[in-house]
């Protein structure tokens, strides 16, 4: 899907900038493009990292609660047997 974005520059900077993308061979209309493009890839890489330094912060929460003998632990059969009674509670709308 592709949309179309105006947005008005003064007429010594559509210059110049029309300049340049005949430079490279471009109409400004593809040059442009090609910045969203690349700002579109930097915002992306941004997020991603946002999103591992959120997940870093988060695995070490766990570990410094594992490590502080704070945690409670619970056997697989008892994880198991506490999900089937939710998964049936959620079946009859009582969750």
């Amino acid at each position: 899907m592709s949309s179309t974005k105006h947005f008005r520059i003064d007429d010594e900077t559509k210059r110049l900038a029309m300049q340049a993308a005949e430079r490279v061979n471009l109409s400004l209309t593809e040059l442009m493009c090609q910045r969203a493009v690349e700002l579109a890839d930097e915002e992306r890489c941004h997020q991603n990292h946002e999103h591992d330094i959120l997940l870093e912060q988060q695995i070490t929460q766990a570990f410094e609660r594992h490590n502080s003998d704070h945690g409670e632990y619970i056997s697989h059969e008892e994880v198991t047997s506490h999900m089937d009674k939710l998964r049936e509670r959620a079946q009859h709308g009582k969750l």
